[in-house]
């Protein structure tokens, strides 16, 4: 076994140079191999997308807004007319109107009127027929013209009436009493001539209520006036019939005419009596006391006719003084009548409403609506709210 050789032995031994001597550094400790970097995170937008609720709030109802607004919303053409309705005896405004700032007279009113008149059945079937309401209602898009998503597919009148009312606009200004027509159709020519329908329709609405008025409030009181007029000549006839059969104007004058007589023929034959006993006492047989005697005879006879004659004028006064009662009573009922009838034309001129027009149907040559930008806009802001306040 061979004694342990150091490393330059060694050297020595195979003729090799010594080597330097040479301190060993520790070698660094090594860096571990890179790893493979994480994927890109995923965009924003990208994680949006994925998300349901921003899907159903957001990005579907802004497409279909945009598709709809942007493309398929058919234009609408409003044609504009303004009109007052007056009424010169009720023009003083009142104080609670003063207080709340509107008119309170009667344009106010008589505006109130009319637009209910332009939304009431009445108005709607005597332009449907004449101006082909349905077909040109059916112009529009799928979604705002009748028959379509906007009446539920319906096309029924009763529908058609609905959506006529959404059609025709009517504003009020409370302190001026203006009335604004704003009628909106597909067709600007249309458009046009329904609001001169409407307002054609509505002056003569005016002139009908203003006759049914007169008649209300005239047609009464003239209708009275001529039953009483009528009553009246029946009780004259009556009374001249009256007059006629009994030969006597009046039984009350003719009774006291009779009393009167009586009483001078009652003091005659008391003065004849008291000569004819003068006469007999101052000569007995005188030829004059027969005389007298028989004058106070004939002033008995005519005392006896007089007097079988008031059991007969009692009899027919009382019919007298009925038909009196009634004439008077009529005469009084007369003069009545022709005060309520004074007041009942005095009513109906009070109650007179007039329409002016202010202005004539505009035609329009661009539409007002739909206003796309507007809609799209809010669309997009309120999907925004929503989704905020659900995520």
């Amino acid at each position: 076994m061979q004694p342990f050789v150091g490393a330059a032995q060694l050297r020595a031994r195979d003729g090799a140079q010594p080597l330097p001597f040479t301190t060993r550094t520790p070698e660094a400790p090594s860096k571990p191999a890179p790893q493979q970097e994480a994927p890109a995170k995923r965009s924003f937008l990208a994680g949006l997308l994925r998300r349901p609720l921003f899907l159903a709030l957001v990005l579907i109802p802004n497409l279909l807004s945009i598709l709809y607004f942007g493309l398929i919303a058919a234009p609408v053409y409003t044609s504009s007319a303004s009109l007052i309705v007056l009424n010169p005896k009720q023009n003083g405004p009142s104080l609670s109107s003063l207080l709340s700032g509107a008119s309170g007279d009667s344009s106010e009113q008589g505006g109130y009127i009319l637009k209910s008149y332009f939304a009431s059945w009445d108005a709607f079937r005597k332009v449907e027929a004449p101006l082909k309401l349905a077909s040109n209602f059916q112009q529009g898009d799928f979604v705002s013209r009748f028959g379509g998503l906007a009446t539920f597919f319906r096309s029924n009148d009763a529908a058609l009436w609905r959506y006529f009312q959404r059609k025709v606009e009517v504003t009020v200004d409370q302190k001026s009493g203006i009335i604004s027509l704003d009628v909106d159709a597909y067709d600007p020519a249309y458009a046009v001539t329904l609001t001169r329908a409407l307002l054609g329709d509505a002056i003569h609405h005016m002139d009908a209520m203003n006759n049914q008025q007169v008649r209300d409030f005239i047609g009464s009181a003239v209708a009275r006036k001529a039953n009483v007029e009528r009553a009246l000549k029946q009780d004259l006839a009556a009374l001249a019939a009256y007059r006629s059969r009994t030969g006597t104007y009046d039984p009350k004058e003719l009774y006291l005419s009779n009393l009167s007589l009586m009483n001078s023929l009652a003091m005659k034959e008391t003065e004849l009596k008291s000569q004819r006993d003068a006469v007999a006492r101052a000569t007995p047989g005188n030829p004059q006391a027969e005389t007298l005697g028989t004058a106070i005879a004939s002033v008995r006879g005519d005392m006896a006719s007089k007097q079988r004659d008031f059991p007969e004028i009692a009899r027919t006064s009382s019919e007298y003084e009925k038909l009196l009662v009634s004439r008077d009573n009529n005469i009084t009922l007369l003069g009545q009548a022709n005060l309520a009838l004074q007041d009942a034309q005095a009513n109906a001129e009070k109650n007179r409403y007039y329409l002016n027009v202010i202005s004539t149907p505009s035609s329009p040559s661009t539409p007002e609506s739909p206003r796309r930008l507007l809609w799209i806009g809010g669309v997009f802001f309120v999907s925004l709210i929503f989704w905020g306040l659900l995520r």
